[in-house]
């Protein structure tokens, strides 16, 4: 029984993999806010943490090629409290776009080995009439 069970779930595995939310499928328009005057910018936060710099180093790189403006820092956390290097990147998006998730399929595809984290904040601004 146990064995018809992991076969199913290596089977489900790839659906669950084509399944992955992705930053474009959170970056819908808000018709409560279009009501009330605000139209909603996004923003693609994405992250890189590592303990070796030269590890982040490529997908730095992919980050600026990319138009994000990536800084470095040197951190610590509750999750991770050894020093380490941090990467980050913003960019902001009117609309969904399909050059956020190449954005993060490019810093996946560079395959750096560190700590990979995105979100997707929503930022009002007025509407222009």
């Amino acid at each position: 029984m146990s064995r018809q069970i992991v076969s199913a779930l290596l089977l489900c595995a790839p659906l669950m993999a084509a399944a992955a939310t992705v930053p474009s499928d959170l970056m819908r328009p808000v018709p409560e806010e279009a009501a009330r005057g605000y139209a909603v910018n996004w923003l693609l936060k994405i992250e890189l943490e590592s303990d070796n710099l030269n590890d982040i180093e490529p997908c730095r790189k992919v980050l600026a090629d990319r138009g994000f403006l990536p800084t470095l820092s040197k951190t610590a956390s509750s999750a991770m409290p050894q020093l380490h290097f941090k990467i980050a990147g913003v960019k902001q998006y009117e609309q969904a776009d399909a050059d956020a998730d190449a954005a993060l399929a490019a810093i996946q595809h560079a395959a750096c080995p560190a700590v990979l984290t995105w979100t997707v904040e929503s930022k009002h601004r007025p509407l222009v009439r």
